[in-house]
């Protein structure tokens, strides 16, 4: 069976590999790994893992051979991670208990660490804390293990069963370091044994990486058992550790091209190899937990930026896609020890690594779960449409049932999408689990103008859809899904867009925000401007029907609560409904909605019942009966459009029906939420963002496909008015930025 993977039909627009260009560096010293080889044979569980032959695999990718070191169980656990933590522990803990290293045995290390209350601690995204959880119980200690708030539960699950107690931070890894060493630094028993150095901190990481010889001294044995002479080595980065000790082995013992491979969403090598220094960066999630490290390890960088041939990003897909591979060829790996295959296969179809050479990878850790990751190559407008359709994006605060997502997962594949294409990328999270995400191509005129492309990426719930709202199918030029036109057709315009200029250029900044709760209170787009995202225009590609517009209606939500006697059904002297009374308030607001004023432009000021509750049981009267309406409002000279005005004359019809009513009580009635102010002077019918941004200064013109249903039971989006509102992008900010 073949691989499943096809060279791209057209030149890739996504980050480049980086190739080095200058000479190569002198080889590295070999240094002597004896003892902690030895120190590892001496381990309880010690066996040396095995180097496979994968000689179908090779086959497939037109190469000599694919040499796998595989770490998928070490000392009993899924990763390498254990050769360094071990030894880090014991170098650390000899240190620390100023042991003789030449005489200290590792049971006297044990109880004289025992003795004295030490306990260990550490970072961790996954693999490397359950290592030191295991170290710390084999010495029959206790230790602490940091780790970020989105590691996947079963690492906390595991490293939890080794004894561990495990604290969770509410960040990312860098904070997990931070919070862990201010931990160890405020107790003199508490030993900090992290595998990433910083200033001040270099003798443990370094202990660490010694530690990982042990892996390198076994595949050179295991090499020269079976006579053959590989041309390159992969390694996956993290913080860089694993790739000190491999640059240490291919460059000292042979003269391997030595290749680095990091998940598109956690390339800080990358970017530092590309920026010439070592750069910190901000993180996404990834599959490839061990590599989400936005830091590099001090000591490790100087090796790195000497000694690494080539670095290149791979996608949570592609990864996932070698995973499958790794197994079908009989390999246990996980996400982070298949990116190495993924690297591969980027590599040859892109030509660095040339046809014939022979290429050893690490498979770094075993089978985990982990959510399946969606595919980010695809650029075709229409296509990337039908992905964002098949996401459910549903807004949690219009829906009755509890069971709607929100915006993360569509933010992580958006995030990923731009991460995959090496644009700048920022998330903004004002409230937790809302995201949005702003995408950024800077130009070439720092004097020019900004535009900014926004639409929103949350929808109406799935509930009101007819049959399977998250097909994202595509029948005879339409496009069907919930969400399709209102509005993911327009984001994915707006995608392509600001790829258009991330790949041709742009005079002045080009910016995307793809946000969270337009729906409901439009906290997504004034996140993103409380957090400084300006321009100086911007496009809200809401569907328009291929027609602009530059003005639109405001809403006001107001809540009215009708109150009834509750009893039991029986009891008619007693009980009054108040689901009956509502039909009487009905009745008297449908008239009045004919009063409502009209503009020129806007047409007719609107209203409608959003929601209705009431009652607890079918034997009962209702004790009471709420309702949601909503006026889609105009402007108006006399400000009866004003909630204020609405307000009272929602109130004043209650109060003639009580009048006339003893029966009829209520509960003054309250305003929800509203968007009064007006863009002028085009017309939509409908609210978007585009106020927002004109609060802010920022002009904003309306402009989206065409389609039908809007948060109906269908709704569908012509496919080829998507491909004219993308052309339509370009040349308005090309136009724009000219002027």
């Amino acid at each position: 069976m073949p691989l499943r993977f096809q060279s791209p039909e057209r030149p890739s627009n996504r980050r480049p590999t980086w190739v080095r260009q200058t000479s190569p560096s002198p080889s590295i010293d070999i240094a002597d790994s004896a003892v902690q080889y030895n120190f590892h044979k001496a381990l309880v569980g010690y066996e040396p893992t095995a180097l496979l032959s994968l000689d179908a695999l090779a086959a497939e990718l037109g190469l000599d051979g694919i040499y796998i070191k595989d770490e998928s169980s070490r000392f009993g656990l899924p990763s390498f991670k254990a050769s360094g933590a071990s030894w880090g522990c014991f170098r650390a803990l000899i240190s620390h208990l100023s042991l003789d290293l030449e005489s200290a045995s590792l049971r006297q290390v044990a109880s004289v660490a025992k003795d004295r209350g030490c306990r260990l601690l550490a970072a961790t995204d996954g693999n490397h804390g359950r290592a030191i959880a295991w170290m710390a119980r084999s010495l029959g200690i206790e230790s602490s293990i940091y780790v970020p708030h989105d590691l996947h539960p079963n690492f906390l699950r595991l490293i939890a069963a080794e004894g561990a107690e495990v604290i969770v931070v509410q960040g990312d890894y860098d904070l997990a370091v931070f919070s862990a060493a201010s931990a160890a630094a405020a107790s003199k028993n508490n030993i900090l044994v992290q595998d990433t150095a910083f200033e001040g901190y270099e003798d443990i990481p370094t202990w660490i990486i010694d530690g990982y010889a042990t892996i390198f001294a076994e595949m050179e044995e295991q090499l020269q058992e079976l006579n053959v002479r590989p041309t390159t080595i992969i390694t996956p980065v993290g913080v860089g550790s694993l790739a000190q000790a491999v640059i240490t082995y291919a460059k000292g013992h042979r003269n391997f091209m030595t290749v680095a491979v990091e998940p598109d969403t956690a390339a800080c090598l990358h970017a530092s190899l590309v920026a010439g220094e070592a750069t910190s960066i901000i993180t996404s999630n990834t599959i490839n937990a061990g590599c989400n490290c936005g830091t590099l390890s001090s000591i490790s960088w100087p090796y790195l930026r000497d000694y690494v041939d080539l670095s290149t990003t791979v996608s949570d897909f592609e990864t996932h896609v070698a995973v499958q591979d790794m197994h079908r060829h009989h390999v246990n790996a996980g996400p982070c020890g298949a990116s190495g295959l993924a690297a591969l296969k980027r590599l040859v179809a892109e030509g660095h690594i040339a046809q014939g050479s022979s290429v050893i990878l690490i498979n770094t850790e075993a089978q985990r779960p982990y959510d399946i990751p969606l595919d980010v190559s695809n650029e075709d407008v229409v296509v990337l449409t039908q992905q964002l359709v098949q996401i459910d994006s549903s807004s949690p605060s219009l829906d009755m049932t509890d069971s709607a997502p929100g915006e993360a997962k569509i933010a992580e594949f958006i995030t990923q999408w731009l991460h995959h294409r090496g644009i700048e990328t920022h998330v903004v999270e004002s409230v937790p689990g809302r995201p949005s995400v702003v995408g950024v191509v800077r130009g070439s005129d720092p004097n020019a103008k900004t535009f900014m492309l926004n639409g929103h990426v949350d929808t109406v719930s799935l509930s009101t859809y007819g049959v399977d709202p998250l097909s994202g199918s595509l029948v005879d030029g339409k496009i069907y899904g919930r969400g399709v036109l209102d509005m993911k057709a327009g984001v994915a315009a707006a995608m392509t867009t600001l790829l258009h200029f991330s790949t041709h250029g742009s005079k002045g900044d080009v910016i995307f925000t793809a946000v969270a709760d337009e729906e409901d209170k439009s906290m997504g787009t004034a996140a993103i401007l409380a957090a400084g995202w300006k321009a100086d225009a911007a496009l809200i590609p809401e569907p328009t029907s291929l027609q602009p517009h530059h003005a639109h209606k405001g809403f006001v939500w107001i809540e009215v609560t009708i109150l009834g006697v509750a009893a039991h059904g029986s009891d008619a002297q007693t009980g009054v409904d108040a689901i009956m009374s509502t039909a009487d308030f009905l009745k008297a607001v449908e008239m009045y909605a004919e009063t409502l004023p009209n503009d020129d432009v806007l047409g007719q000021a609107t209203m409608h019942c959003g929601t209705i509750r009431g009652g607890e049981e079918n034997s009962s009267y209702a004790g009471s009966c709420t309702l949601t309406l909503e006026f889609r409002t105009v402007n108006d000279d006399s400000a009866s459009q004003s909630s204020t005005a609405i307000l009272k004359d929602i109130t004043n019809i209650l109060d003639r029906l009580a009048a006339t009513d003893k029966k009829f009580k209520f509960e003054l009635p309250k305003v929800l939420f509203e968007r009064e102010k007006e863009v002028r002077p085009t017309a939509a019918k409908f609210w978007t963002d585009a106020a927002l941004l004109s609060e802010a200064g920022i002009p904003s013109l309306v402009f989206g496909p065409a389609g039908e249903g809007l948060h109906g039971k269908d709704e569908w989006v012509d496919a080829e008015s998507i491909r004219a509102v993308e052309q339509v992008m370009r040349e308005v900010i090309e136009t724009f930025q000219q002027s």
